[in-house]
C-alpha cells in the first residue's frame, strides 16, 4: 500500500506535479498560480484547501476527495468535478468560486445547496443529475450551458444569460428568472413565438 503525504498550512506557489499526482493529503493549503495540464490526480485529499490564480485544464480526479475549496480567479477547462465528493452528502466540495471561469466542466452528480456562482462565467458546461436547490446563478453568463435532471427548487436565474434548461426534465419550483432570458425555457416545445 502506498504512503500519503500530508500538508498541512502550506503555500505552493506556479506548482507543476507532471502526468501523475498521487497519495497526497493537503488541508487548509494555498495553491497559488498553478498550471495543471491534463494531470491525473489519484488518491489525494484536498480539505479547506485555497486555489487563486490556477489554471486547471483536462485534469482528470481519480478516488479523490474536496471539501470546503475555495477557488479564486482560475480557469478550469475539460474537468469532470463530479468525481470529487466531501466526506458526506452535506459537505460541498466548494466552500466559494469567484472570479472564475469554467469551460467544457462537468459538474455531473454533484451536490451544491445554495452555492452562489454568481461572480463566475460558464461555457458550454454540463450539469446532470445536480441537486442544486437554492443556488445563486444571477446574472452568470452560462455561455449555452445545459441542465438536465437538476433540482433547481428556488435557484436564482435573473440576469443570467445563454442556458439551456429543460423544464420537464429538471425541477423548477420555486426558481426564479428574468425575461427575455425566461422565453428559452420554451425551447424544446415546439411552439412559436411572434
Amino acid at each position: 500500500m502506498a504512503t500519503t503525504k500530508c500538508y498541512q498550512g502550506e503555500v505552493f506557489t506556479a506548482l507543476e506535479p507532471g502526468t501523475l499526482w498521487e497519495n497526497c493529503e493537503y488541508n487548509d493549503c494555498t495553491f497559488r498560480n498553478c498550471r495543471w495540464l491534463g494531470v491525473r490526480v489519484q488518491n489525494c485529499s484536498f480539505l479547506g484547501c485555497c486555489f487563486i490564480g490556477c489554471a486547471l485544464s483536462g485534469v482528470t480526479f481519480s478516488f479523490c476527495r474536496m471539501r470546503d475549496a475555495w477557488l479564486e480567479n482560475c480557469t478550469f477547462r475539460s474537468i469532470a468535478w463530479g468525481g470529487l465528493r466531501g466526506r458526506s452528502a452535506l459537505a460541498q466540495p466548494f466552500g466559494k468560486a469567484v472570479g472564475c471561469a469554467f469551460q467544457y466542466n462537468d459538474f455531473s452528480g454533484m451536490v451544491l445547496s445554495g452555492f452562489d456562482f454568481s461572480s463566475n462565467r460558464f461555457a458550454e458546461c454540463t450539469f446532470d443529475d445536480c441537486k442544486l436547490p437554492g443556488a445563486n446563478f444571477r446574472g452568470v453568463p452560462l455561455g449555452r450551458s445545459q441542465f438536465a435532471g437538476c433540482d433547481l427548487t428556488k435557484a436564482d436565474f435573473r440576469d443570467a444569460e445563454s442556458y439551456a434548461i429543460d423544464p420537464t426534465a429538471n425541477t423548477l419550483k420555486g426558481a426564479r428568472f428574468s425575461f427575455p432570458e425566461v422565453v428559452t425555457l420554451l425551447d424544446g416545445t415546439g411552439i412559436q413565438i411572434e
